[in-house]
Formats: structure tokens, sequence, C-alpha cells
């Protein structure tokens, strides 16, 4: 079974002041259940919530980090990257992949193409 803290207790596990804790718990954005009149949190889900918000400030600050197809990509400055930071997205990766696939067609090509088609709308 979880451990469960109170909103005292999850103030002194976060090093914060109890009317932080409470202004996260109001905002929605740390995970928890209010009992009656008081709160109540499980305190492995407090850990996730902590280390999703740690994912997402890397992502954000040009962290490498592996797509589902085993590559490499960054965010950086709102701007998605991948191998061999080409200006485009995971799911347009994703999608260059699917079609050389299924056109048997050397993906490379279709890549140098896309990077034309980018370099020409610029």
């Amino acid at each position: 079974m979880d451990e469960v803290l109170t909103l005292e207790e999850l103030a002194a596990f976060l090093k914060v002041s109890e009317t932080t804790a409470y202004a996260l718990v109001r905002g929605g954005e740390l995970p928890g259940r209010k009992v009656g009149r008081e709160w109540r949190f499980l305190k492995a889900r407090v850990v996730d919530w902590l280390m999703q918000a740690g994912q997402e400030e890397q992502m954000t600050q040009g962290t490498v980090q592996r797509d589902e197809q085993g590559g490499e990509y960054k965010l950086e400055d709102g701007q998605e990257y991948v191998a061999l930071w080409l200006p485009m997205t995971r799911e347009e990766k994703a999608a260059q992949l699917a079609r050389a696939e299924r056109e048997g067609v050397n993906v490379s090509e279709l890549v140098a193409a896309y990077l034309r088609d980018w370099a020409a709308a610029r």
C-alpha cells in the first residue's frame, strides 16, 4: 500500500509552505483527493509528478531524448529537431519512415526531398 500524506506532510515532503502546497493542489497541478474536509496524497503519485515536471523541463532546455523508433530528438526554442537535427517533428519522421517502407525506397531520399521542400518554403 502506498504511503498517504496529509497537506502538512506534503508541504514538508516538498519543502514548501503549506500555502504553496495548497495553491498547487487547488490549481490542479498536484494530484490529490479530498477525503471529507481534508486533502490526502499518495506519496508515489507526488514523486511521479515531480519526475514528470523534471522531464518536461529537460525537454524544453534542449536535452536529447529517444523517440519511438530509437532515434534522437530534442526541443529547442519551441522547435522540434530529430536525428541530425533536422527541422521536422517526430510525427513527420515517423510518416517518412512509414512511406519509405511502404514504397520500398531509401528513407534518405525522402528526407532529402523533405529538406528541399522545407528550404524552398523559407
